[in-house]
């Protein structure tokens, strides 16, 4: 962890005045004396002064060294510093507890209640070496103390649920496992120390589950956490719930070597298999799987770095000739891929049906949109559940004559371009399948309309990206005979356009997207059966 001695310095007397109080508290179980219980309370005003001068020197710290580095090295030490007056504010808790109630500290006074205490003054002993360690074991046995702290109450709280079953003495022995919990979380903050300590090695917060899961899978990469042979740092968000982190080693000079992701196994999982998958399929479009872990109901997936942007990135450059080079070389693939992996297969993707199961999910965010039929002088504006049924009955007669292999989730941030290379990989993989093409484009011009960026210049480049991609359906259309394909990217839209609001706070944006979405299910409604085939989509409809 980077020393820093105007932060280093309030933090060892914040350290040395907590230990006092625990020895305290301690000294106050043994004996029950007043005031011992006292003295313990008196060190909450030293240590409060002492938080607020770190707090004050993190300030000050920040405002002369305000570059990334030193923002991530001033959070470790506030995770700290807030770790520390918490664990006080515990302390306290325990003593005014046991103090309403004298009686409870003859059922605390047991052997594995002092050993619990001992494990806690031996963490806070812990801290500084393990601050001032060149690696990360002393931090890992930090956090390992909970495990014991946490049997040694559980114990003492077994023995007291017992007796309170016989209805005798309740207040006291209530008392007693109140004071036993507060020593329980105690523990618990132990645990944020010793992880606050890890995440300032790394270069990124990190729980310790995390940890021991990224420690698993780093094997492939012959680096060791513990050693502090390498850092993370945060690539972005997810919208599934996994974090996503990239790996550095210190001496590959800030070349990422690989990405990390943890979450919900069942979701790495398929991910893992998703991408195991076009490497059979299409081999190199999918990034190379170092390793996998499993822990629990979690998961870790370390797998190959990709170099070049997402084509997010390429549309708020707004570099035109660069984003138009990217978009031909995306397409170039994507007609090569389904080529590659046409079936004779009539396959119905049911937008419809996919947008009935996150209604509730937009309603969550979005009530608004959630609006019964209105008639206004014969004028109806039906809802948004009915549209969806009418047009759910009209997708039943609809299909693409060749079902081809797609990514399943074609975002944006999930399309990597490699200019020098003049190449594209994908990755977030997990919902890979053989099913209907345009699903894949009518999400990937959505995302492009989701960019909450409202520069003219960008919002022109997005409508005639948009525009790009619908082309290049069109085209591949034709090749393949597929008669319904403005039908289904209508539908597609409409399902990508409202299912995507519940990621959009912004008001005005929302609406844009809700109202394209009603706009399509209503004009491809009101069409005559002979009039379907010939159904193509404005183009007013991917401008502002």
């Amino acid at each position: 962890m980077q020393l820093i001695p105007a932060l280093y310095d309030p933090l060892r007397f914040l350290i040395i005045e907590l230990q006092k109080q625990l020895e305290l508290v301690t000294l106050f179980f043994e004996t029950g004396e007043a005031d011992v219980a006292e003295r313990s309370l008196a060190r909450v005003d030293y240590i409060d002064n002492q938080h607020l001068i770190l707090l004050n020197r993190a300030a000050a710290f920040l405002a002369e060294t305000p570059e990334a580095e030193s923002r991530i090295a001033v959070q470790s030490y506030e995770h700290l510093n807030q770790s520390l007056k918490t664990l006080s504010r515990q302390c306290q808790a325990i003593v005014f507890q046991a103090q309403s109630c004298r009686s409870a500290l003859k059922i605390l006074r047991r052997k594995a209640v002092f050993k619990a205490l001992q494990d806690l003054t031996a963490g806070l002993e812990m801290i500084e070496p393990a601050i001032e360690s060149e690696s990360s074991s002393l931090a890992i046995d930090i956090c390992r103390l909970k495990v014991h702290i946490d049997k040694r109450c559980d114990q003492q709280l077994d023995r007291l649920k017992k007796r309170l079953k016989n209805g005798q003495q309740t207040e006291m022995l209530l008392n007693a496992s109140f004071v036993l919990r507060d020593i329980s979380a105690m523990g618990e903050g132990l645990l944020r120390i010793g992880e606050g300590i890890i995440s300032a090695n790394l270069g990124q917060m990190i729980q310790i589950e995390r940890y021991h899961s990224l420690e698993a899978t780093l094997s492939a990469l012959q680096l060791n956490p513990q050693q502090n042979e390498l850092s993370i740092r945060a690539l972005g968000e997810t919208k599934s719930g996994c974090s996503l982190s990239g790996v550095m080693g210190t001496d590959s000079e800030g070349e990422m070597l690989a990405v990390f992701k943890e979450g919900d196994q069942a979701k790495l999982q398929e991910e893992k298999t998703g991408i195991e998958s076009w490497h059979q399929v299409y081999p190199g479009i999918a990034p190379k799987v170092y390793s996998y872990h499993k822990n629990g109901s979690k998961a870790a997936l370390l797998f190959e770095y990709l170099t070049g942007d997402t084509f997010e990135r390429l549309l708020l450059d707004k570099d035109r000739k660069l984003l138009k080079k990217g978009l031909n070389t995306l397409f170039g693939t994507l007609q090569n891929i389904w080529q590659a992996t046409q079936i004779e297969k009539h396959q119905a993707a049911h937008y419809m049906q996919q947008l009935k199961k996150r209604l509730p999910a937009i309603f969550a965010v979005h009530p608004e949109f959630e609006l019964k039929m209105i008639n206004i002088n014969g004028v109806k504006s039906h809802s948004i559940s009915n549209l969806i049924e009418a047009c759910a009955t009209l997708e039943d007669g609809l299909s693409v004559p060749k079902a081809v292999y797609i990514h399943g989730d074609f975002n944006l941030d999930n399309i990597i371009y490699d200019s020098v290379e003049d190449e594209v990989n994908f990755i977030d993989l997990h919902r890979s399948d053989y099913q209907d093409y345009v699903q894949d484009l009518s999400v990937l011009m959505v995302s492009c309309y989701r960019i909450a960026n409202f520069d003219p210049q960008v919002r022109k480049l997005i409508a005639q990206t948009m525009q790009a991609i619908y082309d290049f359906g069109a085209d591949y259309a034709d090749q393949i005979k597929d008669d319904s394909y403005a039908l289904r990217m209508a539908l597609g839209l409409s399902r990508s356009f409202l299912s995507s609001t519940r990621f959009v706070l912004d008001k005005q944006h929302a609406k844009a997207m809700h109202f394209r979405a009603r706009y399509l299910m209503e004009q491809i409604l009101r069409l005559s059966p002979q009039h379907l085939n010939n159904y193509q989509i404005p183009k007013e409809i991917f401008h502002d």
